[in-house]
């Protein structure tokens, strides 16, 4: 079986069939710098299993072209052999416990084709990266069945990494935690292969889906880079890119989905703490912003549950008792006055950091707090700059007095900007 793929597409595409076992092997190749696009236009790949071949064309609807809502990177593009090659490993085909359906998986890697670096918006430390999304901008679609289905036949995608919104609400995607290097260097293509799994009734004999990717780009091709996690997973084992978990005394509990779906619940006994952090390429002379959506459980005299930034010069953070909101120092207490709060109700808090000069607090569209640098903790000993949430505790060794709850319905930051 023969399948041809040399003709570029501007839609990134990636097709599965279940015609047999061994699906051709497509390897990247090298390929001049394309030119980056950030609006793009479908297009639609197609396989033709009695033909043996794949073909792509334009879908016919022009208004299929897509508005970016730049809800990850503004590099969301496709171009595939121009700005970007998506290869892949054979397809195995294998039959699940579930009767009636296969599932068709293969290991797929990600080549750069731009005249700069994607991935991170800067080379060296952190090596923490924002790293590479291929996500689902449409389908699985059934393409051809050997019968008719009754219901009508389905194909899903099986292990995506996580959820976003890219172009569209609850978009699937798989994430590659590197940088790659610039088209034609030794590092233009990920180190490792990611598997994708699809399950599809036994009577499909071919599906296809559409991928575009986000990636973060090197300034100055961008100049704002945007992590979003929802809180529908653990941030430690299902979030992309993760987060590093800081814990001390006895460890509390993480549960999804409480109160309601897509909240994160995190408790803890007293004498403890556990919340998380991502280092970034954060620095003092930077603007950023975090924001989260959050509440306290518990009347809390101090503020335990927090959230914030550390640029390696300054502890920038918000932090909520029982009933009051405000900025904290570096041994977690407020600073000056807090602001009484409903805080045992869900409430959208936000940081701005204006570079080195000052910060402001804002809550539910409000500002409520500013604060200059200098009225700021200094960076934490032993913390490398970054942003974090979650229970952190009161005292120069911050733990929980009595045991603390919080929930967390997602957490946002940004560099580059002060403000969405």
């Amino acid at each position: 079986m023969s399948v041809a793929l040399g003709r570029p597409l501007f839609f990134a595409a990636i097709l599965l069939t279940g015609c047999s076992d061994g699906f051709p092997v497509t390897e990247p190749t090298p390929q001049l710098p394309g030119v980056p696009s950030t609006v793009t236009t479908a297009m639609r790949g197609t396989v033709d299993v009695l033909a043996g071949t794949l073909t792509f064309e334009p879908l016919p609807d022009p208004s299929s072209s897509l508005s970016v809502r730049r809800n990850i990177s503004a590099a969301i593009y496709g171009n595939q052999g121009s700005t970007v090659r998506i290869y892949n490993s054979a397809v195995t085909v294998t039959e699940p416990s579930s009767p009636g359906k296969k599932t068709y998986s293969a290991n797929v890697g990600v080549r750069n084709l731009l005249a700069f670096p994607i991935g991170d918006e800067q080379a060296g430390v952190p090596t923490d990266t924002m790293g590479i999304y291929a996500f689902v901008n449409s389908g699985p679609t059934v393409i051809s069945t050997s019968s008719a289905c009754t219901p009508a036949c389905v194909v899903t995608v099986l292990n995506n990494h996580g959820t976003l919104a890219f172009n569209a609400l609850a978009q699937k995607y798989w994430h590659w935690q590197e940088r790659l290097g610039a088209a034609g260097s030794p590092t233009d293509t990920t180190l490792l292969r990611k598997s994708w799994v699809f399950e599809a009734d036994t009577k499909v004999t071919a599906f296809s889906f559409d991928v575009l990717i986000s990636a973060a780009w090197s300034a100055p091709n961008e100049t704002r880079w945007k992590i979003d996690y929802q809180g529908d997973s653990l941030p430690l084992f299902n979030a992309e890119p993760r987060w590093q978990r800081i814990t001390a005394g006895t460890l509390g509990t993480v549960v999804l989905n409480t109160p309601s779906a897509g909240i994160l619940t995190i408790t803890v006994p007293a004498s403890a703490r556990l919340n998380y952090y991502r280092n970034d390429s954060l620095r003092n002379t930077t603007n950023a912003y975090i924001e989260s959506r959050f509440r306290t459980n518990t009347a809390t005299t101090g503020p335990e549950m927090s959230f914030g930034i550390d640029d390696d010069v300054k502890f920038i953070a918000v932090g909520l008792s029982g009933t009051q909101v405000g900025f904290i120092s570096g041994s977690f207490a407020f600073i000056g006055t807090p602001v009484t709060a409903s805080t045992t109700t869900f409430h959208t808090y936000q940081i701005r950091k204006f570079a080195a000069d000052s910060a402001q607090l804002w809550m539910d569209g409000a500002r409520i707090a500013s604060r200059t640098n200098s009225a700021f903790s200094a960076s934490i000993v032993g913390i490398s700059y970054g942003f974090y949430f979650g229970i952190a505790g009161v005292g120069i060794s911050p733990l929980s007095v009595s045991g603390s709850s919080s929930s967390w319905d997602y957490v946002i930051y940004e560099i580059g900007v002060v403000q969405p």
